[in-house]
């Protein structure tokens, strides 16, 4: 019988991620009693969960839900994955860590500057504030900040310093940067808007799942373009890892691109044109420009970083080429 600890590690993640959804299913009707009691009596989670009319939306929290339990879940199973410290995912101190952080930061937000002012340029964005004041508007811009900072790191801790170092264990680099990148897109489309009232619902966890897949598979066609925009995001943030032996860089760049995606849907409209298929939507990543843009961001980060992840050390007549990922040496 083979046992979960010689698995191999893209199998390990594939069983978690199905453990995980099904653990979530059966805590769903419980925290939705929770939830019933809270929505009412919170300002706060009224607005979150878009209380209206006596009902309000349960996707939101299943979201959050399966976000706990992968939590949980990985912390349980650490060892068989071999996550045995901060270190192994990426988060260490080294030298230029600050340096990358930043490089990333700049990089992403100074590409999609050059694209939103392409947008402007040719009419497909005009400026339209959504703030109420210019102190209003700062503190806006400050909270995105912070959104960005926060959902940057976790992204990058859990997609590339956990999905792709486990996919890099048993595949080739390229399978590696593939399968994870495609995984970290899909992801992004697993989830959707369902509706209830306060009431015990026994099985409205796995009803949300089951409507998450349809939702996926039935508007494939339609979000594909986002697909592929969010791939190539993941191909950059893969290959930033690798060059740069942590997560850094990576950080710095997810960080820097929630920033102007925040910041564009508070400072600008998006208008339509006949040109969708260039400029593509408000969803940003859907156009052939920001594809190409991801593109050349890839050949920057070759650019403007040094090759870190490996070194070529040699064995009496023999050269083995030693590869460096978050700490862990393997030889290919």
């Amino acid at each position: 019988m083979i046992s979960f600890h010689n698995l191999k590690q893209y199998k390990k993640i594939l069983l978690l991620f199905l453990f995980i959804l099904f653990i979530s299913s059966l805590l769903a009707p419980l925290i939705k009693i929770a939830s019933d009691t809270l929505v009412p009596q919170s300002t706060l989670v009224t607005d979150l969960l878009n209380y209206k009319h006596g009902s309000y939306d349960f996707g939101k929290v299943m979201r959050r839900i399966i976000l706990g339990v992968a939590i949980l879940i990985i912390f349980l199973f650490r060892k068989p994955l071999m996550i045995n410290s901060l270190s192994t995912i990426g988060i260490k101190h080294t030298t230029g860590w600050w340096e990358h952080l930043q490089m990333g930061f700049f990089l992403s937000t100074g590409i999609f500057i050059l694209y939103t002012s392409f947008l402007f340029i040719t009419g497909t964005k005009i400026l339209q504030v959504d703030a109420k004041s210019l102190g209003d508007l700062f503190f806006q811009l400050f909270k995105i900040l912070l959104i960005a900072g926060l959902v940057g790191c976790i992204e990058e801790i859990f997609f590339r310093g956990f999905i792709f170092q486990s996919f890099l264990r048993n595949m080739h680099t390229v399978s590696a940067v593939c399968a994870s990148s495609l995984f970290y897109s899909l992801l992004h489309f697993f989830k959707v808007k369902l509706l209830v009232s306060p009431g015990f619902q026994p099985f409205i966890g796995f009803e949300v799942i089951y409507q998450s897949f349809a939702n996926l598979l039935i508007n494939f066609n339609t979000i594909m373009p986002t697909i592929i925009g969010i791939f190539l995001v993941g191909v950059v943030l893969s290959y930033a890892c690798l060059r740069t032996n942590s997560l850094y860089f990576a950080i710095g760049l997810h960080t820097g691109w929630i920033v102007l995606i925040k910041t564009n849907i508070l400072l600008f409209d998006h208008v339509g044109t006949n040109l969708g298929w260039l400029f593509g939507d408000s969803k940003v990543v859907t156009g052939v420009l920001v594809w190409g843009l991801l593109i050349v961001t890839l050949f920057l980060v070759r650019l403007v970083t040094k090759t870190t992840s490996c070194e070529t050390v040699s064995y009496g007549k023999i050269s083995i080429k030693k590869q460096y990922l978050f700490g862990k040496e393997s030889i290919r």
